[in-house]
């Protein structure tokens, strides 16, 4: 294409080309290779010979990509224009080329200066790529560009080589060869082969077992393929499966595969080939299984030619698609783009000279719940990309990081094979003689790595079960207590609670779950004793943190902040009740009070396969000292909608919240291009107090939560406006009644507490009453009645106890937004709570009168949604133990709030409320409002009265409150 040289001493385009390859061939070092990166060439494309790409990115093992530039803005249509092509060289089809526009300001600089300083020069960039279809061109970002440096560009480059489309297809397809290879072979076994297949690979369904097993043999194969080209170990002696097709008459028989893999254990490689060689030691018909494995190598040949790089791990990818009981087991394995977000952010922080290889291969980072392996592996590459951008070489870090660098802990043996073949086929070059990759199962009564709260070696089964000396050397693997700089992680939320059990995995029983359970029990007992004793030391933290309503998830965070160094990075994949429940509060303490840059980030939509429930990333670097009493931690809160979709766009993503994190203002806006994508907010945040910023996309509505919990009414149109009266808890005012579970059951349910309840209607005569259940369609005024009718079925002592603690006002525990209008009722009678409605014990009707307006009102409700669960769109859940700290008006000594309350109190309670996401359009709900205004001393203000207005309609636009209810959403629209 015609290129502008620039006259009258202007720099001309190539020369910049030029300039710019010759950067990019310092920052990686496959690209210092001859050819590996061609500037102004002509003849390198093969069609098209007397055409010059800018700039043409090669690679041994990537696709091609081409860089188009031109002065202003990114060189789209040229880039569109190279898409299809094909490298001369080596026939590739050219599927991604990345738009650079260049600021016209340096057009007048030297060449020789542009050199000098070319790495600083601010570009933009718009990426493209097809698959096969050169027409079906996805542009990167969708509206206008990015802006970036030569090393935005390089890391750009990396992710064009393995487009999205070409992965998701490959890994569908490659997903559908497994499952029919695995069918194929079940169909052939006997009963006998199926169960002994299911017992060495942990499972319980024989189907999926199988499945397994032909993953873990696909993973072996590519590895094998690739140690045999490039091992300097095994490449003399191993044979490529080219190698083992053309001496078994075109197959790859069970005999060949396995004196193959015994050459590899003679080196190591044990977390991989153990296992896939005892799967493969099972007795299964010859030609099954030959047939079996010959599919899977011609599918590990299928995914070498795809070129997509070392960074895609298919089989890993693959596993959690393979299994069928992960809800079960609470393992909800990580996405690709959220282990890319979250790797991204907590490398960033590293305190690492990435130029000093020593200082490099010294990092120490683990994931303790790792099942397959992504987020240890994305981790690995980022280091890896910081070291080579600082002008090393990443292989040089590759044996000291497989050796003594990375611990991953897994209970499902195949999950931690599937870490290991990952990392092992990052740098197949470069020998290993040990790793920390361990099999921790729980069939026998473990605890899988939880043993780590209390020990500092855990067992490796690998190494437990192999005859070789090489394994039973890494039988114990140690990881001390301040030993890591990064525990990153998603670990198991699972916790016992109805039909789910702890622990019921594969192998267990009865017996096994219950040794498991004393085990964990005890040692969250002996950490909760050192919290007590020394509080102050980093047991004591750890003990603060374990709580059994929160289950594994707090106690995965206690580990990690065990195993971290001062200076590490704790960074973990969390259900967004983290930042919300009252049973997370003591983790929410230990990191408000040992760790700076702390940063919360939620999404709109799933982070890991399965859960069905709104999570976070949090991520914070540990203090070398407590934070002193009485300075109060920031949490950056990021909010971003929707989750990225590819990891291209999840590492933009993190690029992002890095720069926010820098900012010096209290919010702003998360941008993608030319679209919003995101907001942040930064807050304050004290003694384990919910971390309300959370998950609210909407980041001055955010603004406006912090600042009414310290009393004041703002928006950013009308400003702030003071409450005359101060901000308090729940608790201090009113007394909290009881659960439902000391209260009684409903008819028919387990037989627990003081009363058996059945609904008003069912029964004659009610002596004692209840408000029992949500009714959205009956309960639309504060005034309601009781729903149930009690029966006395406990003791006297516990009948008397729950008589005592009745009650006219309450509040719901469990709120839908989208369908139910009231967050506090009032009953004509005292009666007790429920399971949907807990009592309010407060003095005086004029304070329950307030109280009871309030929890009605927007200003009630926005407190309501940063301070609960919303873990659920739509929905607004609150434990009970939480209530007490539920910020409200000091209502109990204000006379104006009283008189207000009494005057108004009367026509609000009869009036009928819309749904209270509605409440933009509820003319019923804006009185109230007008009524609390009064009440807290701004009745009359034009300013707060407006203020109150617009925060109504953002509260109303948060997806946490409509849910995504499209006749709501409409409306609003």
């Amino acid at each position: 294409m015609a290129k502008r040289d620039g006259g009258g001493g202007l720099l001309g385009e190539p020369q910049f080309n030029a300039a710019l390859a010759a950067h990019l061939r310092t920052l990686r070092p496959a690209w210092r290779e001859d050819g590996a990166i061609l500037a102004e060439r002509t003849g390198v494309l093969l069609d098209r010979r007397s055409e010059r790409p800018d700039i043409l990115v090669l690679g041994e093992a990537a696709n091609p990509v081409a860089v188009e530039t031109e002065w202003g803005d990114p060189a789209e249509a040229d880039a569109r224009a190279r898409l299809g092509q094909r490298v001369a060289a080596n026939n590739l089809l050219i599927r991604s080329a990345v738009a650079v526009g260049i600021d016209d300001t340096i057009r007048s600089l030297p060449a020789a200066q542009v050199a000098d300083g070319i790495g600083s020069v601010e570009l933009r960039f718009r990426v493209l790529t097809t698959d096969d279809d050169p027409a079906s061109v996805a542009v990167w970002p969708a509206n206008g560009h990015i802006t970036g440096t030569a090393a935005d560009l390089a890391a750009l480059c990396e992710y064009a080589a393995a487009p999205h489309a070409v992965v998701e297809r490959r890994a569908r397809a490659v997903a559908a060869e497994v499952r029919a290879i695995g069918n194929g072979l079940h169909a052939s076994l006997t009963p006998k082969a199926r169960r002994e297949v299911a017992t060495r690979s942990g499972q319980k369904n024989t189907e999926q077992a199988v499945r397994m097993a032909a993953c873990i043999w696909l993973t072996a194969l590519r590895l094998q393929d690739e140690l045999a080209l490039r091992s300097e170990a095994l490449q003399d002696d191993l044979l490529s499966l080219r190698r083992v097709r053309e001496e078994e008459n075109g197959l790859v028989t069970a005999a060949a595969t396995r004196r193959e893999w015994a050459k590899v254990l003679d080196v190591n490689y044990g977390a991989i080939f153990e296992s896939a060689q005892s799967l493969l030691a099972i007795d299964m018909p010859p030609g099954a299984i030959a047939d079996a494995l010959t599919g899977l190598a011609a599918l590990a040949d299928s995914i070498a030619a795809e070129r997509l790089g070392a960074r895609i791990d298919f089989a890993g990818e693959l596993f959690p698609l393979l299994l069928d009981d992960r809800e079960e087991t609470a393992a909800h394995y990580t996405l690709p783009v959220t282990a890319e977000l979250l790797a991204g952010l907590a490398v960033d922080r590293l305190r690492v000279d990435w130029a000093d290889a020593d200082a490099a291969r010294a990092v120490r980072f683990a994931d303790m719940a790792c099942g397959t392996g992504s987020l240890l592996r994305i981790a690995y590459w980022n280091i890896r990309r910081k070291h080579e951008a600082a002008g090393g070489r990443g292989a040089d870090l590759h044996r000291t990081l497989m050796e003594h660098g990375i611990t991953g802990i897994d209970i499902n043996p195949l999950a931690a094979h599937m870490t290991a073949a990952g990392l092992s086929i990052a740098d197949t070059g470069v020998h290993y003689d040990r790793s920390a990759i361990v099999a921790s199962r729980l069939d026998r009564g473990g605890i899988g790595s939880l043993h780590l709260l209390r020990a500092n070696q855990i067992a490796d089964m690998f190494g437990q079960q192999s005859q070789s000396a090489a394994a039973r050397d890494r039988a114990n693997v140690s990881v001390p207590e301040g030993s890591q700089h990064l525990v990153i992680q998603n670990p198991p939320y699972q916790r016992s609670r109805k039909d789910r059990r702890m622990f019921d995995v594969a192998g267990s029983t009865p017996e096994t779950r219950a040794e498991s359970g004393r085990l964990l029990r005890s040692a969250r007992l002996a950490l909760s004793a050192q919290s007590r004793q020394a509080p102050r030391t980093t047991r004591g933290d750890a003990g603060r943190m374990l709580n059994g309503q929160a289950g594994h998830g707090a106690d995965f965070s206690a580990l990690a902040h065990l195993k971290l160094r001062d200076g590490g990075v704790f960074a973990s994949v969390l259900p967004l009740t983290a930042a919300r429940a009252e049973s997370w509060a003591g983790v929410r303490t230990v990191i408000e009070e040992r760790y700076d840059d702390i940063a919360a980030v939620a999404f709109g939509g799933m982070m890991s396969a399965d859960t069905n429930m709104r999570e976070m990333l949090l991520v914070a670097t540990r203090r070398a000292a407590r934070r002193p009493d009485g300075e109060r931690a920031g949490v950056l809160c990021i909010n971003l909608d929707p989750t990225p979709a590819t990891a291209l766009d999840a590492w933009w993503c993190a690029r992002q919240i890095g720069k926010a994190a820098a900012d010096k203002r209290t919010s702003g806006l998360v941008r993608r291009g030319g679209d919003i994508i995101g907001s942040w907010v930064r807050t304050k945040a004290e003694q384990g107090f919910p971390w309300f910023a959370v998950g609210v996309a909407d980041h001055l509505l955010a603004d406006a939560m912090s600042r009414l919990l310290d009393g004041e009414v703002w928006s950013p149109s009308d400003g702030g406006h003071r409450m005359a009266i101060p901000m308090t808890t729940l608790g201090r005012i009113a007394g909290i009644g009881p659960t439902h579970h000391l209260i009684g059951h409903p008819a028919g349910g387990d037989e627990i507490g003081a009363f058996r309840f059945d609904p008003v209607d069912a029964v004659a005569r009610v002596d004692y009453s209840a408000l029992w259940a949500a009714d959205a369609a009956a309960q639309t005024r504060i005034a309601v009645r009781p729903t149930h009718a009690g029966e006395q079925v406990g003791d006297e002592a516990k009948v008397r106890q729950q008589l005592a603690q009745r009650s006219d006002l309450f509040i719901s525990r469990n709120m839908r937004f989208t369908s139910q209008a009231l967050g506090a009722a009032r009953t004509g009678e005292p009666s007790m709570g429920g399971s949907s409605w807990t009592a309010l014990l407060a003095g005086g009707e004029n304070l329950k009168r307030a109280l009871a307006l309030w929890l009605n009102s927007t200003l009630g409700m926005v407190i309501r949604t940063g301070y609960a669960q919303t873990t659920q769109p739509g929905r607004a859940r609150l434990q009970v133990a939480a209530f007490a700290g539920l910020p409200v008006p000091d209502f109990a000594a204000s006379e104006h709030a009283h008189a207000v309350a009494r005057r108004e109190y009367g026509r609000l309670a009869a009036g009928e409320l819309l749904p209270a996401a509605s409440a933009w359009q509820d003319t019923h709900r804006q009185a109230i409002d007008s009524a609390v205004l009064d009440m807290i001393g701004l009745g009359g203000n034009a300013g707060a009265a407006a203020a109150v207005r617009r925060l109504r309609d953002k509260w109303c636009r948060e997806p946490a409150v409509h849910g995504g209810n499209r006749a709501l959403v409409e409306a609003l629209e």
